[in-house]
């Protein structure tokens, strides 16, 4: 049969049987094509969870490995002497992505080998250099691209030499420039008052102090709270945006990044693999960038806190490794949920090792000192959401980008389409007075990683065509407001904010692809015990059936509150006294630097 990467059909053959290697290939809006074809589709690699879960470790492992080797080169290259750390801040998120979505796309690879099915695929024989990302956000904005995906596929296939292949050469080049990826956009209004405030601020001078907090989650008006107790200017939106400009390729620098031969074929591979696609921004751009961000970054700092700029904005990574080398601590911030609770999560990992103080929502990990718990200041916001006794009932739902790209305990990749299947058995199992109250909300489209992920947006209307459904023009926040109970399908932040505001809330998910650590499994089970946490879909169909007239009466139950609150107090802690409590945290962090 002949092999099929990914959904560009560029890449398929008409001509023989075609063996898809996953359920990514498959594009629900292209249903009306690969239907009609004969073909069959691989098992994946990973639909045995332990299996994953071993991959996690393994993966963990070599990024270990591999990033004090890389520092060493680094340090060489740029002249520079950062320890292992400076490195894990500046390209530790872009490194340790790599890896596992390099494992994930050779474990698959793998399996079409050991299939014994294979006659025939077409590859890219070469990388194209328009996919060597300048910046990890160039990287994020293409990882769940078809022919970014193809490209490494096409890598895996020639450097394994398991499965036979012919170099694809009648393919028009324009299809290797990446897609231009757009942001979600604002309002109008406050986008203009928020860069108005943020340039303004930028004129007060940049001197040391107590803290220097950079995209926080922390409400601007809270943040402003914090800054003035600590007797500081007020600075909620204070930031630098440093553009980087696209560098041009210097094959000899990157020839000079010489990394030990790996323990096995797959870091073998990688080896091989990380001085064609580490970004040039580390490698190239590294100099002009570094002098940028320390002309335009505050000096001497004693606490740095943030909450999301570690991961993609490169100027912040750059100038943070350099305050860390000299003595600031790195604050960060809890900034969504299924944190803390799940049994692994390689971005958990990262930033508890960036960290010397991770702030959470109220868990603390055991034996680690770095986790700090403390009340939440961005779960505060949808306090005022109060429930409507005759609106509708509304479910909040997640988008599942096709192809995996991170390690995580949660349903990513073709796991996707299972979870979507046990919503249609949810809504097929709820009452027909119930089903007409329901509204389904898809997740903002303009904030999905991959563009379309499974396509929800028009496989709901196909699978449940009397199903209402949302399609985020609206707020969550507008739209709880005119309903009477949330029902959340997955283990994530909505249903965080739905309890801090003691909003009537069920919640349903498989806890086969939601494995929870030891330490959170009595909060969850405290939960399904008061029947807020289903199992199946059955049974949270039940439960809305029985409760939906009056869910505010089953919500103000002893049981269902105290399961709620001790939930909350461990996941989603709040408090109005929360300004006094980070004040002290942070000056005793800051002082620490001093010592």
């Amino acid at each position: 049969m002949f092999l099929a990467t990914t959904a560009s059909q560029n890449f398929w053959s008409s001509d023989e049987p075609i063996l898809f290697l996953g359920e990514w290939c498959r594009i629900y809006s292209q249903k009306s094509t690969w239907s009609q074809l004969e073909h069959d589709v691989l098992p994946y690699h990973g639909q045995n969870r332990d299996t994953l879960y071993r991959d996690y470790k393994y993966a963990m492992d070599v990024y270990e490995r591999i990033l004090v080797q890389l520092s060493k080169e680094l340090n060489r290259l740029h002249g520079t002497n950062y320890p292992s750390r400076c490195w894990r801040i500046i390209l530790g998120p872009w490194l340790l992505r790599f890896i596992e979505i390099l494992l994930d796309r050779y474990r698959s690879i793998c399996v079409a080998s050991d299939s014994g099915k294979v006659t025939n695929t077409w590859i890219t024989p070469e990388f194209p250099e328009e996919y060597l990302p300048n910046d990890f956000s160039e990287f994020r904005g293409w990882y769940c691209e078809d022919d970014y995906n193809h490209c490494l596929y096409s890598q895996v296939i020639k450097s394994l030499g398991t499965i036979p292949w012919e170099g694809k050469k009648d393919v028009d080049p324009s299809i290797f420039k990446p897609k231009e990826s757009t942001p979600p956009a604002r309002a109008g209004f406050k986008r203009t008052m928020i860069g108005w405030i943020r340039a303004c601020s930028n004129f007060f001078p940049r001197r040391s102090g107590a803290m220097v907090a950079i995209e926080t989650y922390i409400r601007p008006i809270d943040l402003m709270k914090l800054q003035l107790s600590m007797r500081m200017l007020p600075r909620p939106y204070y930031g630098v945006d440093i553009d980087v400009m696209p560098f041009e390729v210097d094959w000899e620098m990157r020839r000079n990044l010489g990394l030990n031969q790996g323990e096995n074929r797959f870091e073998s591979i990688l080896k091989e693999y990380i001085p064609l696609h580490i970004p040039k921004v580390y490698v190239e751009g590294y100099s002009r960038l570094a002098q940028r961000a320390m002309e335009v970054f505050p000096k001497k700092n004693k606490v740095i806190l943030t909450s999301n700029a570690y991961m993609a904005d490169e100027g912040f990574k750059f100038w943070a490794a350099d305050q860390v080398s000299r003595g600031a601590k790195l604050a960060i911030t809890q900034h969504g949920g299924h944190v803390g609770d799940g049994l692994w999560s390689t971005d958990d990992d990262h930033e508890f090792k960036i960290a010397d103080r991770y702030f959470t929502w109220g868990w603390a990990r055991e034996g680690e000192s770095t986790g700090v718990p403390l009340p939440s200041s961005m779960l505060r916001r949808g306090r005022g959401c109060k429930p409507n006794p005759d609106g509708a009932i509304l479910c909040v739902a997640a988008s599942f980008p096709r192809y995996p790209y991170v390690m995580f305990s949660a349903p990513t990749g073709p796991f996707g389409l299972d979870v979507l299947k046990e919503q249609n058995q949810f809504f097929n199992a709820v009452s027909p007075k119930v089903y007409k109250l329901l509204i389904q909300r898809l997740f903002p489209a303009g904030h999905r990683k991959d563009g379309g992920g499974l396509d929800e947006d028009i496989r709901w209307p196909d699978i449940q065509p009397s199903l209402r459904i949302s399609r985020g023009a609206q707020t969550m926040y507008d739209q709880l407001n005119q309903s009477r109970l949330c029902v959340c399908f997955y283990n994530g932040t909505p249903f965080l904010e739905t309890f801090v505001a003691n909003y009537p809330t069920l919640l349903f998910w498989n806890p086969r692809y939601t494995e929870l650590n030891e330490l959170a499994l009595p909060y969850f089970d405290l939960l399904r015990k008061a029947e807020i946490l289903h199992d199946t879909p059955e049974s949270a169909a039940f439960k809305l059936n029985e409760i939906y007239q009056r869910p505010l009466s089953w919500w103000r139950s002893p049981e269902v509150q105290d399961a709620k609150n001790n939930f909350c107090n461990r996941f989603a802690r709040t408090s109005n006294e929360w300004v006094t409590q980070w004040k002290g945290e942070l000056l005793k962090l800051a002082c620490e630097r001093q010592g």
